[in-house]
Formats: C-alpha cells, sequence, structure tokens
C-alpha cells in the first residue's frame, strides 16, 4: 500500500532559515521625523546593508531577511509619515551596475577628492 501524505490539503511544512539565493536589495526612505529616520538607517545597518546615498541602501539579502527587514521597518515606522521602499534587484542588473563617487569625506585631502572615481562593481 502507497505511504499516504499526511500533510495533504494542510500547509506543507518548509524548512526554517533557508531564504534562497541571496539577492541584491535597494531600501530607500523619506521620513521626515529626525529620530525615526535614525532608528531605520541602524536597522537597514543591522542588516548588513551599505549607505550609498542619505536615505538609500544597498545589500545582498536572502529571502527571509528580506522580509524579516520589511517588517521590522514597518513596524518601526509604525503610523508615522514615511515612505519605504524594499526593492530587489536581479543578478545582471547588479553585477552591470555603473558607479560614479565624487565627493570628499571629511578626512580626505582635497587632492585626492578632486579625481572622479568611476568602477563597475564585478560579479561575485
Amino acid at each position: 500500500m502507497a505511504k499516504r501524505n499526511r500533510y495533504a490539503g494542510v500547509l506543507q511544512p518548509r524548512l526554517v532559515g533557508r531564504g534562497g539565493p541571496q539577492t541584491a536589495v535597494l531600501t530607500l526612505y523619506d521620513i521626515e521625523d529626525d529620530r525615526l529616520r535614525g532608528r531605520v538607517a541602524n536597522i537597514c545597518l543591522d542588516y548588513g546593508l551599505v549607505r550609498i546615498q542619505f536615505s538609500a541602501f544597498l545589500g545582498k539579502l536572502n529571502r527571509n531577511h528580506r522580509e524579516e527587514l520589511t517588517l521590522r521597518l514597518s513596524k518601526e515606522v509604525g503610523t508615522a509619515l514615511a515612505r519605504l521602499r524594499v526593492i530587489p534587484l536581479c543578478q545582471t542588473d547588479f553585477e552591470t551596475m555603473w558607479i560614479l563617487d565624487q565627493y570628499r569625506l571629511p578626512e580626505e585631502t582635497p587632492a585626492l577628492a578632486a579625481k572622479p572615481a568611476l568602477r563597475v562593481i564585478p560579479s561575485d
């Protein structure tokens, strides 16, 4: 006699902690409240995202971490006025991204900061 699937008709069990492959994620926000904006930035940093603009973070997360990040940000913002976007990017777009960094950090000397740097991020 064939073994009967005891999970038929109910939710199928899934492996916990497996989120599939990592995907590039762009997180953008527009928040008026300074304190809330700082807390949202810290949450993005907690997930290993890198700040690319004042209100934009970029990094690679698996599906579970993307969902956790979205839920955590939504819980943090609550009913405050805010615009939040967590945008997954395909691997091809992420690999062919062009970056033009032309700014000066406070610790850089003016001679080094005058040269714009254009770099293409290679695939991992």
